[in-house]
């Protein structure tokens, strides 16, 4: 994942999120995913928000985490969902843990 401060509006986040989508023996890139996924934005005292889009049109996923105790702004720990509109009804909030690079 990329984040960096938004080009327009300078208070808020862009990026992208790449990843292996369906490498794994015997699965699928999940429908309505791309292996590199835009991402826009905020971080609010603490709080990591942002949307995903795979298409840069529709929302099709959200991260949101809070920045872990005592990392010093370089860990968010928190959930992803899956939004895109082949997700199940009961889509599984997916835990993911970021940490900064140096």
């Amino acid at each position: 994942m990329l984040l960096e401060r938004h080009a327009e509006f300078t208070e808020s986040l862009a990026g992208t999120v790449s990843r292996e989508l369906g490498k794994k023996a015997g699965t699928q890139t999940p429908a309505g995913h791309a292996a590199k996924a835009a991402l826009a934005g905020d971080l609010e005292e603490g709080m990591l928000l942002l949307d995903e889009s795979s298409d840069n049109i529709s929302i099709t996923g959200t991260w949101n985490g809070e920045m872990v105790e005592g990392s010093c702004g370089k860990v968010f720990q928190g959930t992803w969902k899956d939004t895109s509109p082949d997700a199940p009804d009961d889509a599984p909030d997916v835990p993911f843990t970021l940490t900064k690079l140096p």
